[in-house]
């Protein structure tokens, strides 16, 4: 699902117009730019679309986490509700404030499930950041019903589904503050970027202020003369971006149509097998990026995935995914009930996962790319069906 499959002249043609007029920096030199700010561009475009009201563009998905932790307030030995089932970019932006990762459990669709939410809220909870995860929405409403009933925030890590929607919003607007990324795995890429889309004007400040060294940002004097908030850091997005971020959201509507199109190929296709597809919180703002089905057991799983595999075309099992699967996260382990600036973590020892185990055990994965030939959607319903039939005998 790599966003770079849908590059093309566009592409060029921005990176060069910034490269011609030597412009790359995002901020400053307001007398020689002719009033071109692509980064600006950039924001204007996804609050456009998304009707949020601001929008900072970051270096990457993690800064955007980061960012929007940071102006939040999020102090040492605080406490963030997650799930166990994320990229570990997650849990390092937590981290990396020095607070508490506390992981719920999930649910058949593979998000936080909200039922597991109440009973892990502390007096030093700050935020509830559920993720959407493989091309698939949280179910936000009970999630956003149980912070608001203990005045909590909550974060969207939306940043592998820039362009779904749950209940006809935009997920990564439904919050105080979400989270898009553009890295190259992404179905929208600009190389390395990210987003914090919010509503709230003092946090977007806040936000807007640390990601550039504290920067007061104004197109009315020099960058060398702009007040300063405080320290910061540096997340900037370069000017580059901000033009091939412009192109990709114009091609965000084809990108994920096309995606769409090959997975209702491929379920309409297999429909007669009995196979059971992960459930969704809203089967119409899924951005399809991948195909998983659930087996009614973790041998039926393995069978599945063997067979499968002989069969043309291989599917991963979730729970074997070291990258989105906290169980394998030997640094998180290490944390385990150690003090955590006067919080005690909890154990996050592999067994304490049991529960998410037993769900990602039996999932199996099937990724699609934007662009994809009808041998190789063949090859998956191929696959599926020797899959499926291989646990039936």
């Amino acid at each position: 699902m790599a966003g770079t499959e849908i590059f093309d002249n566009e592409e060029i043609k921005a990176i060069t117009d910034v490269i011609e007029r030597k412009m790359i920096h995002r901020y400053g030199s307001h007398n020689s730019r002719n009033g071109h700010y692509r980064v600006d561009e950039f924001e204007n475009k996804a609050k456009a679309i998304t009707g949020s009201k601001f929008a900072l563009g970051v270096s990457n998905g993690t800064a955007a986490l980061i960012v929007a932790l940071k102006a939040m307030g999020v102090k040492p030995g605080d406490e963030i509700i997650t799930t166990p089932f994320t990229f570990i970019a997650t849990i390092e932006a937590i981290v990396e404030c020095n607070a508490v990762p506390i992981l719920g459990e999930i649910d058949e669709t593979l998000s936080l499930d909200p039922e597991s939410i109440e009973k892990l809220i502390t007096h030093k909870t700050k935020a509830i950041m559920p993720v959407h995860m493989f091309g698939v929405a949280a179910d936000l409403d009970p999630i956003i019903s149980i912070a608001n009933k203990h005045n909590i925030p909550v974060i969207e890590d939306a940043c592998e589904v820039v362009g779904g929607t749950y209940k006809g919003k935009y997920l990564g607007t439904l919050g105080l503050c979400g989270t898009w990324s553009f890295d190259p795995n992404k179905t929208l890429t600009v190389g390395e970027g990210g987003m914090v889309l919010t509503n709230d004007e003092d946090l977007y400040n806040k936000m807007d202020y640390y990601h550039d060294h504290g920067h007061i940002h104004s197109k009315e004097v020099d960058r060398g003369d702009e007040g300063k908030s405080g320290f910061g850091v540096n997340y900037r997005l370069s000017e580059i971006q901000g033009a091939l971020g412009i192109v990709a959201l114009d091609k965000m509507e084809m990108a994920i149509g096309k995606l769409r199109a090959t997975k209702k190929k491929i379920l309409d296709a297999v429909a007669d097998t009995g196979i059971k597809p992960r459930p969704m919180n809203d089967n119409e703002g899924e951005t399809a990026s991948h195909v998983i089905f659930l087996m009614p057991t973790a041998e039926d799983a393995k069978k599945f995935q063997t067979a499968a595999k002989n069969a043309g075309c291989g599917c991963g099992i979730i729970a074997d995914n070291t990258w989105h699967y906290a169980k394998h996260w030997e640094a998180l382990d290490a944390m385990s009930e150690k003090d955590f600036f006067g919080t005690k973590a909890p154990s996050y020892a592999p067994e304490t996962m049991a529960n998410a185990d037993a769900i990602l055990s039996r999932a199996v994965m099937f990724g699609l790319n934007i662009c994809m030939d009808e041998e190789s959607i063949n090859k998956i319903i191929d696959s599926i069906r020797a899959g499926m039939k291989a646990i039936k005998q």
